[in-house]
């Protein structure tokens, strides 16, 4: 109920303040964008893999120019997107995390761009990630994405199958206005977790779960493909294909993604398909990022090029500039679990991470970061810093305005939305001295948190609550583990413990309804009618004072 209520404020926000400019150019070309989700590069046979499960990326890829040295901006849904459809890294665009930060209503999306030119747009989503609550769907005339599951708990995400957002994507392709360029998206989510492919898919893939998620999706674009080629459409239109982050499947401990900055996680797939057949085949240790994507888009559509000031990608069109390199950030493991954020810079020469305990690695020698050679490098580390610093010196984009920029942080933030119950924070200078731990010490801790999360899905919450009393016990920052340990309780019909541990989580801020929610129940249960209506109440002032806040538009911009 809360969720619905923000989306519809959201939206009607979204489409009373501002909107796309006045196009200037026609579009005179059309251009197809399909995006990867949660899939590394060496899935692919085409990026160093030998796993043949994906005959149709890997054959477009055989007609494109394939950069091998492709990095995402964030191991993180919304950010790497935002950063596609923007240009810009996650310091300007200020989409840090997989909600409730809202994309700027400042920011002019790609989309908004090429359908100001006249292109029809048209996107088909996989995972809910992507809310078009977020902002990401604005320039879009048709959007299609997973309705929500209310029983899609415990760090799950909402999706569908790629074999759904396929047959949208087909259905609107057959459908399109032949007389008018376009731009499309598709989303495929099925590589992120949890792995269920079907049988047969999971057989291909030599019974890896993981695997075989991809090649369920391979399949499925398969039949968009074969229309595209039909038509003639891949004579005329350029296709970029890539992944907004990676898998870290066990590497360096981590299992899946999102609060390690490894190359399990950043390095990507990505090639572009030119019609002319230019640079078929080809492939190239160009560095390439996420933020390639617009200028890369708006230049074949013959649309008017980002600012220099506000633009960090280069368009793909062209040979990469010599030397070049790109920013990346982790600051998930800082607003869950109270760790040291990460931010780094990566180019050839060397990859430098940046927390409290700085690393350097040369991917060139060393793929697997095995190897810190920070001491015996400090001249191209203080280069990485350097560049770092420089990100963050510039701030925001000129054209982000506060007012919708900061509802996430104070709205959404009282409402109690977000993946996971994220909160949307100020998120910190990352040369701020602190104590706090560098995420890399932390993987037993964030593991036991894991497999708590697993333990409750599975529906043994007894074990549950254990790991994350110890976790707890451990890091007393960390507030997922908290609201897990919560939801463990309340299962278990604990409701006197559950309630310890929810006075304990009101205590830390950010204050959240879903919270007092919680505490209702248990009072309820208790049987204690004044508390009861004492936090039912408190759940009613958080979403008025939210609201009015929202109609008064007074809230400080947490960028």
């Amino acid at each position: 109920m809360v969720r619905r209520i923000f989306i519809a404020l959201a939206l009607t926000l979204c489409t009373t303040c501002g909107g796309p400019p006045p196009a200037e150019h026609v579009a005179q070309r059309s251009a197809i964008l399909i995006t990867l989700d949660t899939t590394r590069a060496d899935a692919f046979d085409a990026f160093g893999g030998a796993h043949h499960v994906t005959p149709v990326l890997d054959g477009l890829a055989a007609e494109s120019v394939c950069y091998r040295f492709a990095h995402s901006v964030a191991p993180l849904t919304l950010p790497a997107h935002t950063s596609m459809f923007t240009g810009l890294y996650p310091p300007q665009h200020t989409v840090r995390g997989n909600g409730p930060a809202m994309v700027p209503e400042g920011l002019t999306l790609l989309a908004e761009r090429a359908a100001a030119a006249g292109a029809q747009t048209a996107a088909f989503i996989g995972g809910l990630s992507l809310d078009r609550a977020y902002g990401i769907a604005r320039g879009f005339e048709t959007w299609t994405q997973p309705k929500q599951d209310p029983t899609c708990t415990n760090g799950l995400v909402s999706s569908r199958p790629a074999s759904a957002v396929v047959a949208d994507a087909r259905a609107w392709f057959a459908k399109r206005d032949r007389s008018r360029p376009f731009f499309l998206w598709v989303h495929v989510f099925d590589a992120h977790a949890r792995y269920e492919p079907p049988r047969s898919f999971l057989d291909l893939a030599g019974g890896d779960p993981y695997l075989g998620e991809i090649a369920t999706y391979d399949a499925a674009l398969g039949l968009l493909i074969a229309d595209l080629r039909r038509e003639k459409v891949l004579d005329e239109a350029l296709l970029v294909v890539l992944a907004d982050h990676g898998e870290a499947r066990g590497d360096h401990g981590e299992d899946t993604h999102g609060c390690q900055t490894f190359e399990s996680t950043l390095h990507i797939p990505f090639f572009v398909r030119h019609p002319d057949g230019a640079r078929k085949g080809e492939h190239t240790d160009e560095p390439a990022c996420s933020v390639d994507v617009a200028p890369t888009m708006l230049e074949w559509l013959r649309l008017p090029p980002l600012a220099a000031g506000d633009c960090d990608g280069v368009s793909l069109l062209h040979p990469v500039p010599e030397g070049r390199g790109s920013y990346f950030e982790a600051y998930s493991g800082w607003a869950r679990f109270g760790w040291s954020p990460l931010v780094g810079w990566v180019d050839r020469e060397a990859k430098f991470v940046y927390s409290t305990k700085p690393r350097l690695f040369r991917l060139v020698d060393d793929p697997g970061e095995e190897h810190d050679v920070l001491a015996q490098a400090p001249r191209e580390a203080e280069r990485g810093r350097e560049r770092v610093r420089w990100i963050f010196e510039r701030g925001p984009a000129k054209a982000i305005r506060p007012r919708l920029a900061s509802i996430s942080s104070d709205a959404i933030a009282a409402l109690g939305y977000g993946e996971n119950g994220e909160f949307e924070p100020e998120y910190p200078d990352p040369f701020t001295v602190t104590d706090l731990p560098p995420p890399f010490e932390c993987l037993d801790e964030y593991n036991e948190f894991a497999d708590a999360q697993n333990l409750n899905i599975l529906g043994k919450h007894a074990e549950a609550a254990s790991k994350l009393e110890r976790v707890i016990a451990a890091n007393p920052r960390c507030l997922d583990a908290l609201d897990e340990w919560a939801a463990s309780l309340i299962e278990l019909k604990q409701w006197q413990r559950a309630v310890e541990v929810l006075q304990d989580r009101v205590r830390r801020p950010p204050e959240r309804t879903s919270t007092h929610q919680k505490l209702v129940r248990c009072y309820t249960e208790l049987g204690d009618k004044e508390k009861t209506r004492e936090h039912a109440l408190r759940v009613l002032d958080l979403l008025i004072e939210a609201s009015e806040r929202v109609s008064r538009g007074d809230f400080q911009p947490s960028l």
